[in-house]
């Protein structure tokens, strides 16, 4: 005997797989569908820049962490 609650469920993921198996052919050019332009000069820059800024920034604090010693080196 299945509970109302698993029917309820089950109902709920027929649907879900109906409405997510649409036609999707909607075609747009590359990076048209993002809310910044792509297409600017520097875009490439900017990104590549800030994904290795906001990696390497651990790596500078512990650096900088360990560089502060225990407080006896003055800077």
């Amino acid at each position: 005997m299945i509970s109302a609650v698993a029917r309820t469920s089950m109902r709920t993921r027929a649907v879900a797989r109906v409405l997510r198996s649409g036609d999707h052919h909607n075609t747009s050019p590359n990076g048209m569908h993002l809310p910044f332009n792509t297409q600017k000069k520097g875009f490439k820059y900017l990104y590549w820049g800030s994904c290795t800024f906001f990696s390497a920034l651990p790596v500078i604090a512990a650096w900088w962490q360990i560089r502060k010693g225990n407080g006896t080196k003055s800077y």
